[in-house]
């Protein structure tokens, strides 16, 4: 903005690598859009300031990457300490800022405020409710801490209407979930495609998983009575990735345990 200026450096770590993409391009595209779609955001793309991570946004487009709805924005990590690893959810989600006046909230500044700008939140979305970016587009990764590299990393979930296409390991759409780590060694998360899984916390193996009748959002509890381990689950997520494809749904908690022995 004008009188602004950037600062002439900005702190990038070594170590770890991240875990989120950190810039968009044409290149990445996502091939499950309509033609228009990929035209419009093309557009936008080679017309937007796309300068990496920290662009500052302005009064013309401005491309943010993993955006302000993305990276580990919603539930957390998990950490086991005994193996000095931790575990991340996040997602991939571009948005488009531009700074605006808004003069109905100008009018209710003082005047010496100066003057104010907006930004929404700039969402890359097309008209079928899939990112602007290819998949994937939620993963799960696992950080050695000892030396700062990434374990492993996978796609978390999938998104139904592609999976029933045979299209498949894309990573869930908008998660709100994340991990909980037991200590034999077990991680589970839910996602939005109605699963629950479990995967083995040294490789990343998936072990385990179970279909629910709705789609799961939320951190799994996890808890022991009379010497059984319980993990519970919130099942209250939207499935459709437009509003027209979302219904009304029945929300509840879900829980899991071994047979007694």
């Amino acid at each position: 903005m004008t009188g602004e200026e950037t600062w002439a450096t900005q702190p990038i770590p070594t170590k770890p690598p991240p875990f989120s993409r950190q810039k968009f391009t044409v290149d990445d595209l996502n091939p499950y859009i309509s033609a228009e779609d990929r035209a419009k955001f093309r557009d936008q793309i080679l017309s937007a300031r796309n300068e990496g991570l920290f662009t500052p946004p302005g009064k013309g487009g401005t491309v943010q990457m993993p955006g302000n709805n993305g990276g580990a924005n919603w539930g957390g990590a998990a950490v086991e300490p005994s193996k000095g690893l931790l575990y991340v959810v996040s997602k991939d989600l571009p948005c488009l800022l531009r700074l605006d006046q808004d003069p109905e909230q100008d009018k209710l500044l003082a005047a010496s405020a100066g003057e104010r700008y907006y930004s929404g939140f700039g969402f890359m979305v097309a008209s079928n409710g899939l990112s602007a970016i290819k998949p994937p587009w939620s993963s799960l990764t696992a950080y050695d801490l000892n030396d700062g590299t990434i374990r492993w990393q996978i796609p978390l979930g999938n998104v139904p209407e592609l999976a029933a296409k045979g299209i498949r390991n894309t990573g869930s759409h908008y998660p709100k979930v994340g991990p909980v780590v037991t200590a034999s060694g077990l991680i589970f998360t839910g996602t939005r495609d109605r699963y629950v899984r479990a995967w083995d916390s040294s490789t990343g193996k998936l072990l385990w998983e179970f279909e629910l009748d709705e789609a799961l959002e939320g951190i799994p509890a996890v808890y022991q009575v009379d010497g059984r381990q319980y993990v519970v689950f919130c099942v209250a997520a939207q499935v459709g990735l437009t509003p027209a494809t979302q219904v009304k749904i029945k929300g509840s908690y879900v829980a899991f345990a071994l047979p007694p022995q």
